[in-house]
């Protein structure tokens, strides 16, 4: 043990700077590196045979994608996703088709329009993936806070909402009557 050991803010510094920098840049690489990791890698719970058909060259990369629903019809599975932009925090819909191990892209709705599901698959696929929507979105925001938002959006544009009988969920499955 050295008696006057000087302790300058030059050594400090270095302590400081080899201690902070180091796992700083080890952090940076690790995630870097898990930034170039196949999509299917990031996105747990969907099919493999589904992750392959997720579009990769956007005009604004997907970073993650979400698996919200699916349905079946005459040997053809239909999967709606929520995918996400590295700029956007609302989700853009994926609608991927998946007959004999082969994926196709139905419908990609990167604008956000408003596009009904019946417009681009079955009217029985459109209601189960409309009613997967419906669920997802009560669960991510709850209840009450789900119904607040349709009761304000009805009264903001009365014209553009159904009046449906049971619950809030009939509109996806057909037990709707216009206005």
């Amino acid at each position: 043990m050295q008696p006057h050991q000087r302790f300058s803010l030059r050594s400090i510094g270095r302590r400081l700077t080899a201690t902070f920098w180091l796992p700083l840049a080890v952090g940076m690489l690790l995630t870097i590196g898990l930034g170039y990791l196949p999509l299917d890698a990031q996105t747990p719970g969907i099919p493999e045979t589904v992750s392959r058909c997720i579009p990769q060259q956007t005009r604004q990369p997907i970073v993650r994608s979400e698996l919200i629903g699916s349905s079946r019809l005459q040997g053809k599975d239909y999967y709606l996703l929520a995918t996400y932009t590295e700029n956007s925090q609302a989700p853009t819909n994926l609608i991927i088709a998946v007959t004999n191990g082969r994926c196709e892209e139905v419908f990609f709705n990167p604008m956000g329009d408003r596009v009904p599901f019946a417009s681009v698959v079955p009217q029985s696929v459109a209601q189960q993936l409309t009613l997967a929507r419906f669920r997802r979105e009560i669960q991510r925001l709850g209840k009450d806070r789900f119904q607040q938002q349709v009761n304000q959006g009805a009264s903001l544009h009365p014209e553009s909402y159904l009046v449906c009988r049971g619950s809030l969920g009939a509109a996806a499955v057909g037990r709707c009557y216009p206005c």
